[in-house]
């Protein structure tokens, strides 16, 4: 059985919302740490658009007192009009029978305050930048004000024991010459050296 966010968007979209809200609030590159904060997303691609998985990790996640295990699976990068696409599925693998649904919620937010999968970052080593997540508003916004490009609403995304949610995020993609990045995602081991098509 698996559990899915689901509002679907196109690239159409994505283009649109961007050229309403502007250029400049992609959010390409922070060396500082500082994020803006805010909330939204649309669902990643079915599993037939999301390509191969390339590399896999087993974590656990403390939650509320209850530990959840859980395989995270990294799809594929691919650049598409400007962009890099990054696709997980994440499996609770905890033995059958095991109480309690893991809440997403806060858990990949990394330092925004948004309840989505936006914390999550691309280094380029070769250049040494660190790509944030995509987002859409004015770069000065408030808190509450800014679009991620990344599943969201993860308040209400509960997962059980051998069930999997899909997550994604968009980044503005590195210089072409850039063929390899780090994916850091919060509480999860860096996948280095991640091939970037």
């Amino acid at each position: 059985m698996r559990l899915r966010t689901t509002v679907a968007a196109g690239s159409l979209a994505l283009v649109m919302a961007l050229a309403v809200f502007g250029c400049d609030s992609l959010g390409g590159t922070d060396d500082s740490g500082g994020a803006a904060k805010g909330t939204t997303g649309f669902a990643p691609g079915q599993p037939d658009e999301m390509g191969t998985v390339i590399a896999s990790r087993d974590i656990q996640i403390s939650e509320s007192g209850s530990l959840f295990r859980v395989k995270v699976e990294l799809y594929q990068l691919r650049r598409d009009n400007g962009f890099v696409n990054l696709n997980v599925r994440m499996t609770r693998t905890d033995p059958a029978g095991s109480p309690g649904r893991w809440q997403i919620a806060s858990a990949f937010q990394g330092e925004t305050v948004s309840l989505a999968f936006s914390g999550v970052t691309l280094v380029d080593r070769k250049n040494r930048k660190r790509h944030l997540v995509a987002r859409a508003g004015d770069s000065d916004a408030k808190p509450g004000q800014v679009t991620y490009l990344a599943s969201s609403g993860l308040a209400s995304v509960f997962v059980a024991p051998g069930q999997s949610v899909d997550l994604y995020a968009m980044f503005g993609a590195p210089p072409d010459d850039v063929t390899a990045v780090d994916v850091v995602i919060p509480r999860v081991p860096v996948f280095e050296n991640v091939p970037l098509g």
